[in-house]
C-alpha cells in the first residue's frame, strides 16, 4: 500500500522559535519529515539532541551560518545537507525566498537518511519509506505524485516517473 500525503493538504504552522512557518509531512515519537519557507534572514529553531538533515526544494539558495563552526551552503536543489540540531544557526538568502524539505530524529533513538535520485535510482523501498517529489511526475506501486507531493510507502515498492522527475528518499530507522 501506498498513501499518498499531497502538498496541498499540508497545514502550515510556525516553526518552535516563531521566526518562520513549516508544514508537517509526518511526525513520530522522536522524528519529524516537514517542509519550511524560508522567506528571510532568521535563527533556526534550537533542536537540541537531534540530526537535522535540509534540502533545498525551490529557490536560489541558503547558507547556514553557525557560531564557531564552518558554515553550510546549500546552492542546488536537491543537495541534502545533514548537521548537529543543537548548534546555533542563522540562516541567510542568497537570492529570495526559498523551500526546503526538512529531516529530524532524535539522536540515539532515530537515524534518518536522505538520497536525492530519478525515480528509477531510488531502489528497492520498504514499509515506511517516504518518497517526496521534487520535481515531475512519479508512480509507486499505482499511486502518482507530482511535485511537493509525498508518497508514504507501506511495503515493498519500486518508483517510475516522469523524464524530468526527481525525488527526494527519506528513511527513518531505529538507532
Amino acid at each position: 500500500m501506498v498513501e499518498c500525503i499531497p502538498f496541498t493538504r499540508l497545514a502550515a504552522t510556525p516553526w518552535a522559535n516563531g521566526a518562520g512557518r513549516k508544514a508537517d509531512i509526518a511526525t513520530d515519537d522522536g522524528w519529524t519529515l516537514a517542509f519550511a519557507w524560508l522567506d528571510g534572514p532568521a535563527p533556526f529553531s534550537d533542536y537540541t539532541g537531534f540530526t537535522r538533515t535540509i534540502t533545498l526544494v525551490e529557490g536560489d539558495g541558503f547558507a547556514l551560518d553557525f557560531a564557531e563552526r564552518p558554515a553550510i551552503t546549500v546552492a542546488r536543489i536537491g543537495a541534502p545537507a545533514t548537521f548537529d540540531g543543537g548548534w546555533p544557526a542563522q540562516c541567510r538568502l542568497l537570492g529570495g525566498p526559498c523551500l526546503v524539505l526538512n529531516a529530524y530524529s532524535a539522536q540515539g533513538r532515530w537515524r534518518h537518511a536522505v538520497r536525492v535520485v530519478e525515480p528509477r535510482g531510488a531502489g528497492p523501498l520498504r514499509a515506511g519509506d517516504f518518497v517526496v517529489v521534487l520535481r515531475g511526475q512519479v508512480w509507486v506501486g499505482g499511486v502518482a505524485g507530482g511535485a511537493r507531493d509525498s508518497l508514504r510507502i507501506g511495503g515493498p515498492a519500486a518508483a517510475s516517473g516522469s523524464v524530468d522527475a526527481l525525488v527526494a528518499v527519506v528513511r527513518f530507522d531505529p538507532g
